[in-house]
């Protein structure tokens, strides 16, 4: 069915000038992704750095995997909050606040409120049903030490949940008055607190990779001081709110405020997260240790730490670009402008494009150089067939095979959002899931148990490529095309300079380490390998003559003292 506002809208010729006001926009959009990814980018490299200290802690075996499933918990349930309450409606919802003629200040404080109620009431209702949340997730044959172990480290990750949100609210305002600096920074604050955590721990520890020998005070330092950042990062953004000049006063009683239409979008909206957390449950069971005592085994850990390598462009190339379009994307609709929609999807398409394609090469090319890298204390003894890294780098490379589709399902997420359409994101959702369950299925009752993660991770990519292309079906009937011929041409030129580049990077890694090199070959490697594949892309983007690559490093060679 066409959308009526499509009928008499203005056509959108290549190489048209956009107006002053559009351009105005445009350049805005660009400076907010700018301060998001350099933010993002910040906060990841001390994220690595606590990910390469925790690695040092506990490894990447079974006391990785119980306090991996014991603090992935608390984010997974707030995924659910986030998704369905906070950023589905809290952005629209303050931007059309924010041109009443109060600020929306009166809305503002009764939707934050409900927030805030509603995180604490889940928050509280999380910590009363840990025990029997840990029994789900966990297999019965995996000992009582493990299920002890990870159920105590749950009851002490478990606020997390709250301060999650909090930041998510308090992010969001932030946002919506324009205010994109605190938001990005603050991980930072959450990683320096654990980051000296983990140093605390090791220091007086050493390394703990099996679940016996911990003891109460063990997991206290390395559950508080891992509470304790993301306490923080929520915290710090009430500064920087109360200096943008708004001021928060509890309110309560919702009816007549227009918080009916909110909660038809909602549920839509919830009822897909809902499907899609169910997966992620189901896979953190799936990859749950088969014992804690048994033979090594990639689990719930050594997908983690893929996943956090994996997530690096998309968090700070799509998420940065896709969350500064959002708020333009939802003006668009509300005033109809069917062109400036299509504008935004375009470029979402198009500008992650020239950084994710070759990051896809990268982590396919360089994956076990790059792993033992940043990860140190993971272990590769051949004549116990332990391999960490090899683990890791697999999954990264099968879930580097869908991350570009991955960055449209984020596009995706957000243009349904902008249109308040929750049913489309739901069946969209719904198709990935059905996908990620069959993945999941095949991993448990077919995959040998070296591979269960790594089949995992395949049905996640296949997900993503399908649930990506059916929303671009989708959007270009809504949007009266989205001129996927000059964008195809785009990935196509992307990818043919990626793939030939990567391959020479693999070509220059493998001459200087093998698996069983120390870790200063393994940097040496990724140096070698990550300068000739930079070289050969860079020369291949002039040959395909690829200008987004040159358009992107024009304003980083502007500043170079050359």
């Amino acid at each position: 069915m066409t959308d009526p506002r499509l009928e008499g809208a203005e056509a959108d010729p290549e190489g048209a000038a956009p107006p002053p006001e559009i351009a105005a926009r445009v350049d805005n959009v660009a400076r907010n992704s700018a301060i998001m990814a350099i933010g993002t980018f910040g906060s990841r490299i001390l994220g690595f750095v606590r990910a390469a200290l925790l690695t040092g802690a506990i490894g990447a075996g079974v006391a990785a995997d119980s306090f991996t499933i014991a603090n992935t918990l608390p984010t997974q349930l707030f995924v659910l909050i986030n998704g369905g309450l906070i950023s589905a409606l809290l952005i629209p919802q303050l931007t059309k606040a924010m041109l009443r003629k109060d600020g929306g200040q009166d809305f503002s404080d009764r939707l934050i409120t409900l927030c805030l109620l509603v995180l604490g009431g889940a928050t509280l209702l999380s910590i009363a049903a840990t025990p029997w949340i840990i029994g789900a997730l966990t297999k019965d044959n995996a000992g009582q030490a493990f299920i002890n172990l990870t159920t105590f480290m749950a009851y002490i990750c478990m606020p997390q949940l709250f301060f999650y949100g909090l930041y998510a609210v308090l992010g969001q305002v932030l946002q919506a008055r324009g205010n994109f600096l605190a938001f990005a920074w603050a991980p930072a604050w959450a990683n320096i607190i654990q980051i000296a955590g983990l140093g605390w721990f090791i220091l007086k520890w050493d390394k703990q990779p099996a679940v016996e020998p911990w003891t109460t005070e063990m997991i206290l330092v390395l559950g508080v001081s891992t509470t304790l950042g993301i306490v923080i990062q929520g915290l710090s953004l009430a500064w920087p709110l109360w200096k943008s000049g708004f001021r928060y006063r509890p309110r309560f009683g919702w009816r007549g405020y227009g918080f009916g239409d909110m909660s038809r979008m909602t549920g839509w909206t919830v009822g897909a997260l809902l499907i899609s957390q169910f997966y992620g449950f189901v896979s953190t069971a799936v990859m749950s240790p088969e014992e804690s005592d048994g033979p090594a085994a990639a689990g719930n850990m050594v997908q983690a730490l893929a996943y956090s390598l994996y997530i690096l462009p998309h968090s700070i190339i799509t998420t940065s670009i896709v969350t500064a379009l959002f708020p333009a994307m939802s003006r668009a609709h509300e005033s109809g402008d069917l062109a400036e929609m299509r504008r935004r999807v375009v470029s979402g398409l198009k500008s992650p494009a020239v950084l994710l394609l070759p990051a896809v090469a990268a982590f396919i090319a360089l994956g076990r150089p790059i792993v033992k890298t940043l990860f140190p204390g993971i272990q590769y003894d051949a004549s116990r067939g332990i391999d960490e890294p090899g683990s890791i780098a697999l999954v990264l490379a099968i879930m580097a095979v869908g991350l570009m589709p991955f960055g449209i399902t984020a596009l995706k997420q957000r243009y349904c959002f902008a249109r308040g359409d929750g049913w489309m994101n739901f069946w969209l959702v719904a198709l990935m899931t059905v996908i990620n369950l069959i993945g999941a299925a095949v991993a448990y009752w077919v995959a040998p148990r070296e591979y269960v993660v790594a089949t995992v991770a395949a049905g996640a990519s296949i997900a993503n490529i399908v649930s990506a292309a059916a929303f671009l079906i989708v959007a270009r009937g809504q949007l009266g095309g989205l001129g996927m011929g000059e964008v195809s041409r785009l990935w196509i030129r992307l990818a043919l300079a990626s793939a030939v580049a990567g391959l020479a990077g693999w070509g220059a890694s493998t001459l200087v380490f093998d698996p069983a090199s120390p870790w200063l070959w393994h940097l040496l490697a990724l140096v070698a390998g990550g300068a000739v594949m930079g070289v050969v892309f860079l020369g291949l983007t002039k040959l395909l003559r690829i200008r987004e690559v040159d358009d992107m490093l024009a304003p980083i060679l502007r500043r170079l003292p050359i």
